[in-house]
């Protein structure tokens, strides 16, 4: 196994990286390598030449309370070095309190209050200070909070979402864009949900749009009019998406979510969609990664 994925997808993601290296894009952003593709290149040796190839493209940097604090200064030291202030750094921000709370796989961390978080915040904020930034804000929080029956709601998403979107706007060179469960955005009276949501976290700072398909399986096709049914529901165009294609090129014909087996990398990382209402492919998800203990896989990361 390699990072909770079986042998057999990492020969796909081999091949997958072959041809990826080839590849030109108009990539604007940059982040450093997933410090599990550091332990994966000491432990399958024969993996490592793939891994760099994938490496030379930007894999989103999670700053999150699984982490130590001192690990998250470590990582976002490291950025700041080795990213030149023309390219925008690539963040996912993932520490909001009793974050996952359905599915249970990543609960835990340091943060446990709206105090500990906005501490999290300013460690990120400070650091980053001015410097061009895209923010994934919170992965699947929206879709939890909007979903019918929810534990988004009692879990008090709502109000720490509006605190991080107030600090992390601070920075007039940051591009925000706050994550949503693509399966929210299936079908309009779910879609419906999720505006009024997106609307009153904008009155805490200014948005840039929404993240579809962190760490999921969906074809950008399929993407693409999920983020048509977002901003229906908006009733506008002012927010646009950025979509995770990091193993996606197969799609999924399932609702299947965890170390799906038949996944394959997608679309390199780039700001030239060729697609007017989505502005990023990205990589979120470290291609090979582990979701959880689903299908045999270690912990989630």
């Amino acid at each position: 196994m390699v990072f909770g994925i079986s042998c057999s997808r990492m020969a796909i993601v081999a091949t997958a990286s072959m041809l990826l290296a080839g590849t030109s894009v108009a990539e604007d952003l940059c982040s450093i390598s997933p410090y599990s593709y550091t332990q994966a290149k000491t432990d399958h040796p024969t993996l490592s030449k793939a891994l760099e190839a994938l490496d030379q493209h930007a894999i989103a940097s999670w700053f999150t309370d699984r982490m130590s604090s001192d690990e998250r200064s470590s990582m976002i030291s490291s950025m700041l070095s080795q990213c030149s202030e023309d390219t925008r750094l690539s963040i996912v921000v993932y520490g909001l309190p009793n974050k996952d709370c359905d599915a249970g796989y990543s609960t835990g961390g340091s943060v446990k209050s709206t105090d500990d978080y906005k501490s999290f915040l300013k460690q990120l904020t400070d650091a980053v200070g001015d410097r061009k930034v895209l923010y994934v804000v919170e992965p699947d929080a929206v879709g939890l909070l909007a979903k019918d029956g929810s534990c988004g709601q009692s879990a008090g998403y709502l109000d720490n979402l509006k605190v991080a979107v107030a600090a992390l706007s601070v920075n007039a060179n940051a591009e925000l864009y706050v994550d949503v469960g693509y399966w929210m955005l299936a079908d309009s009276s779910n879609a419906a949900k999720i505006a009024p949501i997106m609307k009153e976290l904008s009155t805490s700072g200014r948005l840039k749009g929404v993240t579809i398909n962190t760490s999921n399986y969906r074809s950008n096709d399929e993407c693409t009019t999920y983020c048509t049914n977002f901003q229906t529901a908006m009733g506008s165009t002012s927010m646009t998406c950025a979509v995770d294609t990091s193993r996606n090129f197969n799609g999924n014909p399932t609702s299947d979510w965890c170390n799906v087996a038949t996944a394959g990398i997608g679309k390199p990382p780039s700001s030239s969609t060729g697609i007017s209402n989505i502005d990023y492919f990205m990589w979120i998800k470290p291609p090979g990664e582990s979701d959880g203990t689903c299908s045999g896989g270690p912990a989630a990361g």
